[in-house]
Parts: structure tokens; sequence; C-alpha cells
């Protein structure tokens, strides 16, 4: 955040390659920080129903893979970047909000070096059951191309303040692409974030992940270009997703000749 406008997220950066290539694309990212994978069935019909993507991309398991217990709402509240600054609320974050989450934070680094994934294990089995049936379900509208992200661990200077992340995010990649390859269909794929890192940065993950876990611009712009090659490859064997293609003729309305 705070760069040049040009600076785009993957998304926006899927959408301009998209349309680079004369498709007529238009990207909508529905995605919410820090939610679990349970959640993606609340908006299922504003999502997909009533929208029938063509290709819907899915970043799923990353929250499960966190926090031991400390809860969500309090993980967001105490870390918003959408707070109004005030002279109270500004003292109140200081020196309340931050103080209690840091406390919090540092207590379930100690559990989560002692426990790690063992804690963990029962939530992401049934995050990656979730995932599946999410597929699923969303394969009844169109059977639309999906992909699945492969999660990046954080980077190593940010691994003191969760020591069984990496772990929980390898048993997640792994419930992924089980499922990926349970379900067998050619349009649902992963997708392999840590080759495009490769491709940029080699080992240096830190390059990749600055601050431990967000990317870089340059990584964002090429994940979006590596998505557009991906499903380009799929769109060619859609004839209503080829480029410059007349529109369907709409059919006539059926006359009604009884009587």
């Amino acid at each position: 955040m705070g760069g040049p406008r040009t600076d785009f997220a993957f998304p926006r950066a899927l959408e301009d390659a998209l349309v680079a290539q004369g498709r007529q694309a238009e990207v909508r990212n529905t995605a919410v920080l820090g939610t679990p994978t349970h959640s993606f069935f609340e908006p299922f019909e504003q999502d997909v129903v009533q929208w029938s993507p063509d290709v819907i991309i899915l970043v799923a398991g990353h929250y499960e893979t966190i926090h031991l217990f400390l809860p969500r709402w309090f993980e967001r509240y105490a870390n918003r970047v959408n707070y109004r600054p005030g002279r109270f609320d500004d003292f109140y974050r200081r020196r309340v909000i931050r103080p209690i989450w840091k406390a919090l934070a540092v207590l379930q680094s100690r559990l989560d070096g002692r426990f790690g994934l063992g804690a963990c294990k029962r939530r992401l089995r049934r995050a990656g059951t979730d995932l599946e049936n999410y597929v699923k379900l969303a394969q009844q509208v169109g059977s639309p191309m999906m992909l699945v992200f492969e999660l990046l661990a954080p980077a190593p200077r940010q691994q003191q303040w969760f020591p069984g992340m990496a772990g929980r995010i390898a048993r997640v990649n792994e419930e992924h692409a089980a499922v990926v390859e349970r379900l067998g269909l050619a349009h649902v794929q992963m997708f392999r974030n840590s080759e495009v890192v490769k491709r940029l940065y080699g080992d240096d993950q830190a390059a990749a992940t600055p601050d431990g876990f967000h990317f870089t611009p340059e990584l964002h712009r090429a994940i979006g270009a590596e998505l557009a090659e991906q499903i380009a490859a799929w769109a060619e064997t859609q004839p209503h997703l080829a480029p410059g293609r007349d529109p369907q003729p709409h059919l006539a309305p059926a006359r009604d000749i009884s009587g």
C-alpha cells in the first residue's frame, strides 16, 4: 500500500493481462481479509449463482493456519486499517487494544511452538472438506474453471510469531492438492505460487514478502500474468470466450399456436 497507482494487486493485474490479450474480461474481487473457508458459503448466491463467473479463483485455508486461540474478530479489530484517527481513538488503540493483542499474540506464539500442527489437525481437515464441498457446489453453476491458490509460508523472520504456521500451510497445500486430485476435473486446478516466486526471487522468500506475509507489487503483477496464461489456455476450449467473436444471436420467443 502507498505506492503508485500502477501497483496493482493480482486481481487487477489479472484483468489487465486478460484485456491486453484482447479478451473482454471483468474480474471481481469479493475476498475479505481474515475469514475462514466455511465463510465462503454465505455469499455464494451473490458471488456465484447470480453472476455465474467463467473462472473462480480461491485463496482459501490461510486463516486456519494462523491462530491457535486468538479470535478472528479481535485480530481484525486490533489491526484494522480503516479506523478513524482521533485523540481518544489513537490513545485507546495505542494503550489498550494493541498491548492486549500483543500480549495474547506472544502467549499464542509460545503455545504454537509447543503444540504446532498437532493442535490444528482437525481444523485443517475441516477446511479441506469445506473447500471440496464449495468446489462441488460451484460446479453446479455452469461448470466454471476453478483455480486453488497454493499458500506461501511466512518469511523466516516472521515465523517467531507463528512457529507452527509453515507446517500448517504445508498441510493445507497437501489437503487442497488432494481435493483437486480427487475431483479429477481438468478445469479445476492448483495454482502454484511457489513457482512464480522461484522465477522472480529464487530461494529468497523474504524478497517476495518483505513484511513476512504480503507480496511485492512485482510478485502481484507476475501472479496476475501467470493466472492470465493459465486461464487463457482453458478459455481456448470455450467458444463463448473467443476474443473478438460475434455475439450469439438472440432466439425469437416461441409462438403459442395452441387453440
